[in-house]
């Protein structure tokens, strides 16, 4: 079976590598040049656990190629994933690259004699196959369901686990309406995983909205936690923490996403729970709960910038260095990342920002530039700094312990992830969500 995925990004990419790795003949397209050169010499454009090792892998076996376009390999093709970018648009998903690739697709569909079958997995608000996919396909002279097929498959990969999440997935959502798309793809997807992964059949809008139910629990979860851990802030004796891993072991709510931090980002989460605000909105449907959510999200800056004012006074020309720039550890992601949030407003105040991150320097400095500060170490970026503020879970952040003692002016840390022991009292530490006093 041949299978061509168009766009490169995380989800596609992933998706390319593990289904090379599994002796499927992978057609990769990607139409920017920089990153199909790097692509094509085994590098990944942007960092993923275990993704380069697969990536080689694939092209060593050369089940994998990278093309810029699908035109000359079309004819070859069984099943086209579209897995390209639906970026948040004034509240709303812009199509704009789903659509330009259908329309590349429509000619192609019409000239050639091959019943392929599109998959669309890039993430789509729910009604968006009928009122906009659908119709854009009906341009064909061909008929969906009888001469090319539609399907809608949403992913569920977590960054920093997207090539297990490939290999092993929770379940495989399909949604599609004829017998015949559903027969292709169950073939499909029954040759990659076994048995016991579950793989569900739906229609088209109920598919769509399973992805945007899912994100948007995950946020709630996260911002329901946060609200607990900002009320253990203003109560002594009292951790977030321990909260969590009770709660936690309640069959009916789950340990996972309960970990209060300074707030949820990356490209999934912010975005998702955004358009589906504004489909609730569209539909005269009340979005509050998610409104809230959003809500309290944004409001965890605040609450960093209000613990710095309390302790340091006058932010104006004081160094704040900030650990951990990625939305989340093991990544290289800034989207929406709290860290740079957080950063503009310090930049606001007039602080002096010190950064680091390894995996995420490179991309924070395509948007401040030499706006702020950047080390190569903890303690280049600790030294002389007025405040220390730890922005995600990486584990080299515990050497901190180790270090500022001996390079800090000021001994306070705002620890939003609570990963340091609070074990010297000659440290102010601030872990958001525990109160020892």
């Amino acid at each position: 079976m041949n299978i061509s995925i168009i766009g490169q990004g995380f989800v596609g990419l992933s998706l390319s590598v593990v289904l090379g790795s599994k002796n499927f003949s992978v057609n990769a397209i990607e139409n920017n040049f920089d990153k199909l050169s790097q692509l094509r010499a085994g590098k990944s454009p942007f960092y993923e656990p275990k993704l380069n090792f697969f990536l080689k892998k694939s092209l060593k076996t050369k089940k994998l190629q990278f093309f810029d376009s699908i035109k000359n390999i079309f004819d070859k093709t069984n099943i086209i994933f579209i897995t390209v970018p639906t970026p948040n648009k004034n509240g709303k998903i812009d199509l704009t690259y789903i659509e330009n690739v259908i329309k590349n697709l429509i000619p192609l569909i019409d000239n050639s004699s091959k019943k392929i079958t599109i998959v669309i997995k890039s993430t789509i608000a729910p009604g968006t196959t009928e009122k906009f996919i659908i119709p854009l396909l009906n341009q064909s002279k061909k008929k969906i369901g009888k001469d090319f097929f539609l399907a809608i498959n949403p992913e569920f990969l977590r960054e920093g686990f997207a090539i297990d999440d490939q290999l092993n997935p929770h379940v495989v959502v399909i949604g599609c309406q004829n017998n015949e798309t559903m027969k292709i793809l169950k073939n499909f997807y029954q040759k990659i995983y076994p048995k016991k992964i579950p793989i569900v059949f739906t229609n088209y809008a109920t598919a769509e909205l399973i992805k945007y139910s899912n994100n948007a629990f995950l946020a709630t979860k996260i911002s329901f936690i946060n609200s607990i851990s900002n009320l253990c802030q203003t109560i002594p004796g009292s951790n977030v923490d321990e909260v969590a891993k009770v709660i936690g072991m309640d069959p009916r709510i789950g340990s996972l996403f309960l970990k209060a931090g300074p707030g949820f980002g990356g490209s999934c989460l912010p975005k998702d729970l955004n358009a589906l605000i504004s489909v609730l909105k569209d539909n005269k449907v009340n979005s509050s709960l998610f409104e809230s959510v959003q809500k309290i999200n944004d409001d965890q800056i605040k609450l960093i910038l209000s613990i710095l004012k309390k302790n340091l006074n006058n932010l104006t020309g004081k160094n704040i260095s900030i650990l951990g720039l990625a939305f989340k550890e093991n990544s290289d992601d800034i989207r929406e990342s709290k860290s740079i949030i957080l950063i503009k407003e310090l930049l606001l105040k007039k602080c002096k920002i010190n950064a680091y991150d390894l995996l995420a320097i490179s991309n924070t400095k395509k948007i401040f530039g030499n706006k702020i500060f950047y080390s190569n170490s903890i303690s280049k970026c600790i030294k002389q700094s007025d405040a220390i503020i730890i922005m995600n879970s990486d584990k080299e952040f515990i050497k901190i312990s180790e270090i500022y003692n001996k390079k800090m002016k000021i001994p306070l840390i705002i620890d939003t992830r609570r990963i340091l022991k609070q074990t010297n009292s000659m440290l102010n530490h601030i872990a958001i969500g525990i109160n020892d006093k």
